[in-house]
């Protein structure tokens, strides 16, 4: 069975694919230089009459011959992108598929080492986010009855699909309920950025995901307005900001584990 960080890495990938598409493709205007299209069109053994769309850039010489039939329109830099907005939605569902089944891989242990201490304390994301959570009376008479950590932890990521968890609240509450004190904090300094700068990233990151989502990149407050305007530096940067804090995250919680494992181990036999 893959871990939470290896299908967050194949899942945020294709966000990395995107970004380079984009740098191989970005250009102002399609290059008119004779000498060139002439050389590329003998290189293809093109008909004289066949069209040729040429992109150059620092990085990249792309010919599109007629049989692609891609309108210029197609490519140009408008057009372009919408690579960077895809890269961003597929960057923060890779993040909100990863936080549930880093739960589900280690909340049960975190219930059983801690017992009813893994519940944080005076935790308002945390109260918010499983408010509507409720128990059956035969749920309840189960947990009382056989306590069993399998339970109670399914129960609660159960309730996630109904309230996901994204940007930097998701991020919170997972690192809570898996016994990290303060987790944006820990992750701030692990990567050596500023906390609040990383949570403004994120946030932004997750509105923005948002925008594009549910109004085609129009900004909420003004719905029925143009595009928001969107380029390669802030794209590339929301997308290694989702990577490198879910891998910080993944980190902190093995050392974590690792702990919470090692005190138990410690503990005298029949200890509470």
């Amino acid at each position: 069975m893959l871990s939470p960080r290896h299908v967050f890495e194949d899942n945020i990938r294709p966000s990395d694919l995107l970004l380079k598409v984009f740098r191989l493709l970005e250009h102002d205007a399609l290059s008119t230089e004779e000498a060139l299209i002439h050389s590329l069109r003998d290189l293809v053994k093109a008909e004289k009459d066949e069209s040729l769309l040429v992109i150059s850039n620092s990085i990249f010489l792309g010919l599109i011959r007629e049989l692609a039939e891609v309108p210029p329109a197609a490519i140009k830099r408008s057009a372009l992108c919408n690579l960077l907005r895809q890269a961003i939605v597929t960057a923060s569902t890779a993040l909100e598929t990863y936080l549930p089944m880093l739960l589900r891989e280690n909340l049960p242990e975190v219930i059983r080492l801690r017992g009813r201490d893994f519940v944080p304390k005076k935790d308002k994301e945390i109260e918010n986010q499983f408010k509507t959570l409720t128990f059956a009376l035969d749920e309840v008479v189960r947990v009382l009855v056989d306590p069993d950590p399998f339970f109670v932890a399914n129960k609660l990521i159960s309730s996630l699909s109904f309230n996901y968890l994204s940007g930097k609240r998701g991020i919170h509450v997972t690192g809570m309920l898996l016994a990290l004190d303060n987790p944006l904090n820990l992750i701030a300094k692990q990567l050596d950025r500023d906390e609040e700068e990383l949570k403004k990233t994120l946030d932004a990151t997750k509105t923005r995901r948002n925008d594009i989502v549910h109004r085609a990149d129009r900004s909420q407050d003004d719905p029925t307005g143009p595009a928001q305007e969107i380029g390669y530096p802030w794209a590339k940067q929301a997308v290694e900001t989702i990577r490198v804090v879910c891998l910080a995250l993944d980190d902190l919680v093995a050392k974590r584990m690792k702990e919470l494992k090692e005190a138990t181990a410690a503990q005298p036999q029949g200890a509470a």
